[in-house]
């Protein structure tokens, strides 16, 4: 299935939306040896075009197959490489991350002030908001003197 974001960065490029559109506008389809071989090539790979008897023809399927593409995680957005670039000020996303963040903490187990910031640290370097965020939400825990984390049960059974 062919991934939106392949499609536009396939057009993106000048040339290549203009051979597009000379194949797309070919009524039997481009002739192969009147195209740049390097430019085909690409929109045959993102699935836009199709060659074949030694003629391009343009494939509009694709798009209606890319936009029936199952939505998209919303947290995906949020996130680069691994890391956090984004946090929500408040709905329903902040809600979705901050759950997404309580997982990597497992329950049953107690982390010191150091392991949590080493864990939150991996995805954001505000890694203080994002424990007082968990800890607002009644995602993770402080145990009463302070000194230990964890999943809501297990926090308040050490403090």
């Amino acid at each position: 299935m062919a991934v939106p974001e392949a499609l536009v960065s396939a057009l993106a490029d000048e040339d290549r939306l203009q051979l597009f559109a000379r194949i797309c506008t070919a009524p039997d389809g481009l002739e192969a040896a009147g195209a740049p071989a390097k430019l085909a090539k690409r929109l045959v790979d993102a699935g836009l075009v199709t060659e074949a008897g030694g003629r391009y023809r343009a494939v509009p399927s694709v798009f209606r197959a890319a936009l029936a593409k199952a939505p998209v995680d919303p947290l995906d957005a949020l996130f680069r490489h691994g890391r956090l670039v984004s946090i929500p000020h408040s709905g329903r996303r902040r809600q979705l991350l901050l759950a997404h963040l309580a997982e990597r903490f497992e329950p049953g187990r107690l982390y010191t002030e150091q392991d949590v910031r080493e864990k939150l640290s991996m995805v954001h370097d505000d890694h203080a908001t994002l424990r007082r965020y968990l800890v607002d939400e009644g995602l993770l825990q402080r145990s009463n003197d302070g000194g230990a984390y964890g999943r809501p049960s297990e926090a308040r059974a050490a403090g």
